[in-house]
């Protein structure tokens, strides 16, 4: 349990010293969300949805390679006896494992987009409070302050 609380702040740290940047960019949170679980959430400052992402991402790594070693048991086991059962276990097993791998990576993606879009609205507030909609008189008039 310690060596997790130390690569946990390992990483935090890390992303401490990420986030000293004003703008964010949005490719390098892409390229942080793919390769570490979270990494683009919390480089946009998303502590919660960084830590769900990397908790969820965590979980199907575990479960694919749990039904990994699950299905290279059975296929042994079906090799030694030619077990009809153990061969069924095996395949079973396999298609879960295909299965996780599937999720993870739709997960992966799904959180790249997330924090690929997140970078570029950053400062989206603070540009829409330039720009002026406004209705007067059957009029609409936009304006933009510089």
């Amino acid at each position: 349990m310690k060596k997790w609380s130390k690569i946990l702040i390992g990483f935090l740290l890390l992303f401490t010293v990420l986030n000293a940047e004003i703008e964010k960019k949005p490719l390098k949170a892409a390229a942080l969300s793919t390769f570490i679980p979270g990494g683009g959430q919390l480089y946009n400052q998303n502590y919660w949805k960084g830590g769900a992402i990397f908790i969820l991402e965590s979980s199907l790594i575990g479960l694919s390679v749990y039904h990994h070693l699950e299905a290279e048991k059975y296929y042994e086991n079906y090799q030694l006896s030619n077990n009809t059962n153990d061969y069924e276990n095996y395949l079973n097993s396999s298609n879960k494992q295909q299965s996780d791998l599937f999720w993870l990576g739709t997960v992966i993606f799904l959180s790249a987009a997330d924090a690929f879009v997140d970078a570029h609205l950053t400062d989206f507030t603070e540009k829409k409070e330039k720009l002026h909609l406004k209705f007067e008189d059957n009029i609409l008039s936009l304006s933009y302050q510089f």
